[in-house]
């Protein structure tokens, strides 16, 4: 270990409590993006501690939340990017807590709070990398931009236009993304991509109002137009029937279907434990499961509203219904273009009366592994964990990563020390203590490693 990197971990060894309080503080200010409670609190939040740091931050005002931007020169004529979100998601259903969401319990070692892991954690970290290094060394390795938005939750809506009226801002060498997972016991983890992604709505409606279900034999039903237009969409194995969906997909590359021997992904235990079901679809094991996961497009009902669904029952026959959809996208795939075909196919069915409401888009990024940001970041995991950390070519999930990186060709990537059992964006959501410290000591290791990368 180098001495310089040494001493700084050692500083964050014996300041850790105080860097722990930090986090709790985070998390027990509510900052949820779908309601916008406690939004404006904690972005005055976050820039009190950048101000600590040295920064003088830029607040910027988006529309929605606050877009926060700060920077720190270096030693080094390099520069990380660090982007993570201050916002999180809704606590329902509060009834299945365990402990009061925003109380911050610690129980066992473990912390029970929304947005603990999913990012107040992550932005936490980069606080504290950059508070060690400053008090043990004065000046960093390298320069430091941090870019911290408040509607990741929501879909990113402004970040776009943030990043077109402010290029100077994103610009860097490479960039540490929210999120990332690290089993207990297991190797390091690092993601170097995302999936992209589109959201709609789909309406039908027969009538402006409700029926009595008697009239089921003569009126058409909104709730069984709806589903026979959702029926189409995709067959039992997944498979999306969307006339020109998968054109245009980049193939797998072999550095991508390399990094599937590298991981470390449980079938048992994610199936068991994280997702609660007796088989995968199609019954998929090994290799093709991960390649099903990480490399294929999805199309998914997230929820469906019609009619009287309140206790006991009621005879109606609903006039209007709705449903959610997401659809995950991979490189290759532009949402604005999905969209179209979406509506295409509606239309070419016979469902030309649905409305289709967007609500977010975004398209896929993978990072090249093979450049100095990505080889760094596995040095790091390396030095400190002495093992070959398992890489990921892309997540699973979408991450409005492409709007930084895409068009400048920027490398990124995620790690962190939450496990795929933390309860991201349900009840319970959960960190052990030990991994928020772990995170510390790789984002500094990691602003040293990148500055010394050749």
């Amino acid at each position: 270990m180098d001495e310089k990197v040494q001493k700084v971990l050692d500083y964050i060894e014996e300041h850790k409590e105080e860097y722990l309080e930090l986090l709790l503080r985070f998390c027990r200010q509510p900052s949820i993006a779908a309601t916008g409670e406690g939004i404006e609190k904690m972005a005055g939040m976050v820039v009190d501690e950048l101000k600590k740091l040295g920064v003088e931050p830029t607040v910027l005002e988006t529309g929605g939340s606050p877009f926060i931007y700060g920077e720190i020169k270096g030693e080094v004529d390099r520069t990380f990017g660090f982007y993570d979100h201050y916002d999180v998601q809704p606590v329902d259903p509060i009834d299945e807590w365990i402990t009061p969401p925003y109380s911050a319990d610690i129980r066992d070692g473990v912390i029970y709070a929304r947005g603990v892991a999913d990012n107040k954690d992550g932005l936490v970290t980069r606080l504290c990398a950059v508070d060690a290094w400053q008090k043990v060394h004065g000046k960093l390795p390298l320069n430091v931009k941090f870019c911290f938005e408040g509607e990741e939750e929501s879909g990113s809506p402004h970040l776009e236009s943030v990043a077109k009226a402010h290029p100077e801002m994103i610009q860097c060498d490479g960039y540490v993304w929210e999120g990332g997972h690290r089993e207990k016991g297991g190797p390091a983890e690092i993601t170097m991509g995302v999936k992209g992604l589109l959201y709609v709505e789909l309406h039908a409606k027969v009538s402006e109002k409700d029926a009595h279900s008697m009239y089921a034999a003569i009126m058409p039903s909104a709730v069984w137009h709806l589903v026979e237009a959702l029926n189409t969409l995709r067959d039992k194995t997944g498979k999306i029937l969307i006339d020109g969906f998968y054109d245009g997909i980049q193939p797998i590359s072999q550095a991508e279907l390399d990094a599937l021997k590298t991981d470390v992904f449980s079938e048992e235990d994610t199936r068991k434990n994280i997702l609660g079901i007796e088989n995968f679809i199609n019954d998929e094991h090994g290799e093709d499961l991960l390649k099903r996961l990480y490399y294929q497009p999805t199309c998914n009902i997230c929820g469906i509203t019609a009619g009287y669904q309140g206790e006991g029952s009621k005879t109606v026959l609903p006039g209007k219904a709705s449903c959610k959809i997401d659809f995950r996208l991979v490189p290759g795939q532009e949402p604005d273009r999905i969209l179209k075909l979406l509506r295409q196919h509606l239309d070419k069915h016979g469902f030309a009366d649905i409305e289709i409401k967007c609500h977010s888009g975004c398209p896929a990024f993978r990072s090249d592994p093979n450049s100095p940001f990505c080889k760094a970041i596995v040095r790091t995991m390396e030095t400190l964990f002495h093992e070959q950390p398992c890489i990921q070519c892309t997540s699973g999930g979408t991450s409005p990563m492409y709007v930084f990186c895409k068009e400048a060709n920027i490398p990124a990537a995620m790690f962190g020390a939450s496990s795929k059992n933390a309860n991201i964006h349900s009840p319970n959501e959960h960190l052990a203590v030990d991994a928020f410290y772990d995170m510390i000591r790789i984002t500094a290791t990691m602003m040293h490693e990148f500055a010394r990368q050749e």
